[in-house]
């Protein structure tokens, strides 16, 4: 069961990835991986965080990963295409569940959108605010 705090956190976390604008939290008893983004990031950093992820999940029990993007500059096609690109990757490692935490901007809406047709593989969700993330992250677990 997750443990939440009033303000839109999830306790007993370690970070596992941390760069200029990237923050990747691992919740070990919740199997899930926050990925925190911030302004612009450079596409090669983006693809390390990527791949991390990846690595990480092939590596450890991941079963939910919430990209929180409020606050986050729009990515560009190729690196949208790029993340999409290993989803079938983190399924076979056990992902059931990506939520994209995102801002009414119609911009980081384009640049996630190749997400949308990977939605037959494993459920993938958009959504305004961390918490409703992660309320969603939470029924998904108590099925």
């Amino acid at each position: 069961m997750m443990i939440i705090k009033k303000n839109n956190t999830v306790r007993n976390s370690e970070i596992i990835f941390q760069h200029k604008n990237i923050t990747i939290k691992y919740f070990p008893v919740q199997r899930l991986i926050v990925q925190s983004w911030f302004d612009f990031v450079a596409s090669d950093d983006f693809r390390k965080a990527i791949d991390f992820t990846l690595e990480f999940a092939e590596k450890n029990p991941v079963h939910f990963i919430i990209s929180d993007a409020l606050k986050q500059a729009a990515i560009s096609p190729t690196d949208s295409s790029y993340a999409a690109a290993v989803m079938p990757q983190l399924v076979a490692a056990g992902l059931k569940a990506f939520a994209f935490v995102i801002p009414e901007d119609i911009f980081t809406k384009i640049s996630l959108k190749k997400f949308s047709d990977l939605e037959q593989t494993h459920q993938v969700q958009y959504f305004y605010d961390f918490d409703e993330a992660i309320n969603w992250i939470k029924e998904i677990e108590q099925k």
